[in-house]
């Protein structure tokens, strides 16, 4: 009799709690389909404002373990670093670049000395590259020396989602605008705002989602400057449905551009250089550049049309214009 009591006794209870856990089923499920959802549209770039709402200034999980699997991806063997004389190197024409290899050639065949040195200096430079990767990744998160100067000021408009690039007055103060262009912040404000300093740069990097971006240039942690995903590292591989997106929140943190864009700020704005990312209806005194709109059935597709590749098709379409 006394357990049947003490069993009635506890149904009673659970009966006059029902409510309470009713609620906290209710919510667990709630919150369990809000995750799920939030999840789903990030990897499908779903920019649904009740989102937005919910997930304020990208203060979710999935935000951080985002960050977190982007770091991870700073020791990729995919990752090409953006080193000086590579830049030059990029910058100079198919025929020098093959009269410089030809010189090379020759004089290495004169002086064994010379190649042995060479690999010396290389092996200090890569020594040193991975000790600049760990001092620029302290500088993005500190402010750059007052005795430094920079010759650009770049701020981001996440609400724009528009950039633009200033560079200083006659009192050294960075008021004169000189350059904007369109980009792709992240959804639900995933960019974070604040003021941060570049540092690595990078030719190719792999990207979360294994994508891969050109003239990646970092801004904070796991946030980067990069031109839009590529599907694989070839600039024939462009990843065409989210170049159509500049000029709206795509991305999951990063700030993407154009490849025009991307490389001058890569060419143009040394590490240490001030990144102001901040939110304004006023896309700035600039206003906001359009990005031309790629068919999804052009054989052209797979190219940035900015790209200043010379084997850029869209180039060609140009010049016969």
């Amino acid at each position: 009799m006394k357990k049947q009591t003490t069993f009635h006794k506890t149904i009673e209870k659970v009966w006059k709690n029902r409510a309470a856990i009713v609620i906290a089923i209710a919510a667990t499920v709630f919150m369990c389909g809000l995750t799920a959802l939030e999840f789903v549209a990030l990897q499908m770039e779903w920019n649904l404002p009740v989102l937005a709402y919910v997930t304020g200034d990208s203060d979710s999980y999935i935000f951080e373990e985002y960050r977190s699997d982007e770091m991870k991806l700073d020791d990729s063997t995919e990752n090409v670093l953006l080193e000086e004389d590579m830049r030059k190197g990029k910058s100079q024409s198919r025929d020098d670049r093959q009269e410089d290899i030809t010189q090379s050639e020759s004089q290495s065949e004169k002086s064994g000395k010379d190649a042995v040195q060479g690999e010396s200096q290389s092996e200090n430079r890569q020594e040193d590259v991975s000790q600049k990767e760990n001092t620029q990744e302290k500088d993005s998160q500190q402010p750059a020396s007052d005795k430094t100067e920079f010759p650009y000021y770049i701020k981001i408009n996440r609400r724009q989602n528009c950039i633009t690039v200033y560079t200083s007055d006659e009192n050294g103060e960075y008021t004169v605008p000189y350059k904007a262009m369109i980009c792709s912040t992240g959804l639900y404000n995933a960019t974070p705002r604040g003021t941060f300093h570049l540092s690595t740069k990078y030719l190719w990097r792999e990207l979360y989602g294994k994508v891969y971006g050109q003239y990646a240039t970092r801004i904070t942690g796991g946030v980067l400057f990069h031109s839009v995903p590529y599907y694989k590292k070839s600039k024939s591989a462009l990843c065409t449905e989210k170049y159509n997106k500049l000029g709206q929140q795509a991305s999951m943190g990063c700030v993407r551009l154009t490849v025009e864009d991307a490389k001058w700020i890569a060419d143009n704005c040394p590490s240490g250089t001030t990144v102001e990312i901040y939110d304004d209806d006023d896309p700035g005194p600039l206003g906001k550049p359009e990005a031309a709109h790629i068919d999804t059935d052009s054989p052209n597709k797979g190219w940035d049309p900015t790209d200043p590749d010379v084997e850029n098709p869209w180039h060609q379409l140009s010049d016969d214009e």
